[in-house]
């Protein structure tokens, strides 16, 4: 009897394991017939005509971006002309077409910068011709830190990791951390998108949010922002952090608030036309 127990329990415990593994996500709802990229998903059913794009490239950033790209490159193969991926130090996969920058999470670092400077470039290089396939994970928000730096305002990697470390450490949730991340960010809260168009993307995105907004993932990148500067500055407020965030991040912040800054990509905007967001999990 008992270990009758321990193998049903086993089992219960590895079919969990099999469940979330972004790998499998990927694999088992995403087919290719050498045309078409097939995207199933619960009810939902998603086509793609690959033979429409010249070039088809990735872009990605999480905690478990790497086995998606892993998974991706076999289901694409060659149809695949290379990309970028960020993903948190050694947690990475023997990739063939997809390179692979590793960086600092939670706390941002240089590498990082690096890689979203790589990811705004390849955005920068697509055109209308191009299909660009965004992987995005939960992580993603401090992996690929890109400081606002816009005008009179220029954000150092130093001031987001001074302000991302106070956020942690005075207990504001993910939500509130991303809002902030977002208004001090070229790429989060759909920066990256704006840069993307007139390319088409599809973004699949692994949710480690409760509730799924897709806004909240990786600080979203690829869709638009509920948010708005007004909100950024609420909760530096309501932390009582005024004082102790970098000067040129509460500058930034209430200049925003002022509507001396454009705000992060809204509803309407003609860039979420040319964009499909798919929850994968």
């Amino acid at each position: 009897m008992y270990s009758t127990r321990r193998a049903d329990l086993g089992a219960i415990f590895k079919a969990g394991l099999d469940r979330v593994d972004p790998y499998r996500m990927l694999i088992d709802h995403i087919s290719f017939d050498g045309e078409t990229m097939t995207v199933k998903v619960d009810e939902s059913l998603h086509s793609i005509n690959l033979d429409n794009f010249t070039k088809i490239v990735v872009i990605g950033a999480g905690k478990a971006t790497a086995p998606m790209a892993l998974a991706l490159e076999q289901i694409l193969g060659d149809r695949l002309d290379g990309g970028l991926i960020v993903v948190k130090y050694g947690h990475v996969a023997n990739l063939e077409r997809i390179k692979t920058v590793e960086a600092d999470h939670p706390v941002p670092d240089e590498n990082g910068r690096r890689g979203a400077e790589k990811i705004i470039s390849i955005a920068d290089q697509a055109d209308e011709h191009t299909l660009v396939i965004s992987l995005i994970s939960g992580g993603g928000s401090a992996l690929i830190p890109l400081p606002y730096g816009h005008g009179a305002h220029s954000l150092s990697l130093e001031d987001k990791q001074e302000t991302t470390g106070l956020l942690l450490a005075c207990g504001a949730d993910i939500e509130e951390i991303n809002c902030i991340r977002k208004h001090l960010s070229m790429i989060k809260g759909g920066r990256l998108l704006e840069r993307l168009a007139p390319a088409r993307s599809v973004n699949f995105i692994l949710s480690d949010v409760v509730g799924d907004a897709l806004s909240s993932i990786a600080s979203g990148v690829t869709c638009s922002d509920p948010t708005t500067y007004e909100d950024a500055w609420k909760i530096v407020q309501k932390y009582q952090i005024e004082k102790r965030i970098p000067e040129p991040v509460r500058h930034l912040l209430e200049s925003g608030v002022r509507g001396e800054v454009e705000e992060t990509l809204k509803p309407g905007h003609p860039a979420l036309a040319l964009t499909e967001d798919i929850l994968i999990g």
